[in-house]
């Protein structure tokens, strides 16, 4: 266990007045440092007023950046309600003379599964970012945010089998590649004509107006080195950004991926920094971050809880040991779990903005009072610390099985989607209740 002792005693952590607002990368966009996250917008969040009053609230406080897919939502109700979702919220609200289209900046991407992309009727159709499809998608896109233009558009993740979402080990046949439709995608050798290709498809999108900048989603070092010697080789502006999964339980992006983006001009633009919910604390059931987080909204509607076979590596057993230490941490520094790991990842130097997940108002507050912490190098270095006992907890190199029953923590493992069984309430978990 990482030592702490030392921790809390004169380091002090202060706060802005405000959120900030920064160039992105190479861009000539300035956006908020808090980028409006709209992945459960139509699933976990069932009712469009409700994301209504999060886009409010988020606004109000300054955020002019919100990222969004073809794809969202997500978990069981997949693909075109959140931006059509969106798209009715600008409109009323440039209707109301709140702001203009111009005032912010949308972000969106198209997936090579085409998951929220098939036309009206037709059954989603694996593709390899064709001129065609890369073009009705971002049209398709256009219409139902109802935005004439995008200002960022991501291809959501490779063609190529690549590994992501959870598994970083490579196995050249696809083992481990969470999605297996991706065999039968004609573009999966991942040469070099495949990037040219591609990259002239995001050309098309460019020189029609249809995008200002376009940028990589769930990439690797390769993809990323890859992609920008296309360019450099046919004239086409790079990808300005890299959105990828980041937390205090992975910080894998940290290790070539990063060097590759700083190399080639990229900033990274991190989802997933309170991993699925289980940095906040909530799933320690007795804590009082868990009976905080109930009174907002009822643990069984949350992610790990309502859907437990979605993203399960954010809630291994590995990672809530990790948690619990990141818990005892942030409460040394008299801040909640939740602000210590945004605030943190707002830190890093490989990031720029920062995706919220969010799925009410009161969690909308929680992001904007830890964009404006900022933290002292000794509660960085501990940190440092915890990483070093606990690299990399929510992913499994090669079995998720394996990790997802951690027979090495005996009958102490617990994970995020099973309620703590009786008799662990008194266990050593910061915040919780005895």
């Amino acid at each position: 266990m990482a030592d702490l002792a030392h921790i809390g005693s004169s380091a002090k952590v202060t706060r802005s007045d405000s959120i900030k607002k920064l160039q992105f990368g190479t861009s000539d966009m300035m956006v908020s440092e808090l980028c409006i996250g709209t992945m459960t917008w139509g699933s976990f969040v069932d009712r469009e007023e409700n994301a209504f009053a999060q886009l409010d609230a988020a606004l109000a406080h300054g955020a002019n950046f919100i990222d969004t897919a073809e794809l969202y939502p997500v978990a069981f109700n997949y693909g075109k309600v959140t931006e059509i979702w969106l798209g009715r919220w600008m409109k009323a609200r440039i209707n109301e003379g709140k702001f203009q289209r111009s005032d912010l900046y949308l972000a969106t991407k198209c997936n090579p599964g085409m998951i929220g992309g098939a036309p009206e009727g037709e059954r989603p159709t694996p593709h390899g970012f064709e001129d065609s499809i890369l073009e009705r998608s971002c049209r398709a896109s256009i219409e139902r945010m109802q935005c004439d233009y995008i200002d960022l558009y991501q291809l959501h993740w490779p063609s190529r089998d690549v590994p992501i979402f959870g598994c970083p080990s490579f196995y050249p046949d696809g083992h481990n590649r969470p999605m297996a439709f991706v065999d039968k995608i004609a573009a999966g050798d991942g040469g070099m004509s495949v990037f040219e290709r591609q990259v002239l498809s995001v050309k098309r999108l460019l020189d029609m107006g249809l995008i200002k900048y376009w940028g990589l989603s769930n990439e690797n070092a390769y993809g990323i080195t890859m992609f920008c010697v296309a360019c450099d080789k046919l004239d086409v502006p790079r990808p300005i950004s890299n959105q990828n999964d980041f937390s205090l339980l992975n910080r894998s992006y940290e290790l070539d991926t990063w060097e590759a983006a700083y190399r080639f001009g990229l900033v990274g633009l991190p989802y997933g920094v309170l991993a699925g919910g289980v940095l906040t604390g909530k799933y320690f059931d007795g804590s009082k971050w868990a009976l905080e987080a109930e009174a907002d909204r009822p643990l069984r509607e949350c992610r790990m809880r309502k859907t437990p076979e979605f993203q399960p590596r954010y809630g291994m057993p590995d990672a809530m040991k990790a948690t619990a230490e990141y818990l005892k941490l942030a409460e040394q520094y008299g801040i909640s779990p939740t602000e210590l790991a945004i605030a943190w990842a707002r830190h890093r130097q490989c990031n720029t903005a920062i995706i919220t997940g969010t799925c009410t108002v009161k969690q909308i507050e929680q992001y904007v009072s830890a964009f404006k912490l900022n933290l002292p190098q000794e509660l960085l270095d501990a940190v440092d610390a915890i990483h070093e006992q606990f690299r990399m907890p929510s992913l499994y190199l090669h079995n998720k099985e394996v990790c997802m029953n951690a027979k090495w923590q005996g009958e102490d493992g617990q994970r995020a989607s099973e309620p703590m069984a009786a008799g662990k309430e008194g266990q050593d978990v910061a915040g919780q209740q005895h």
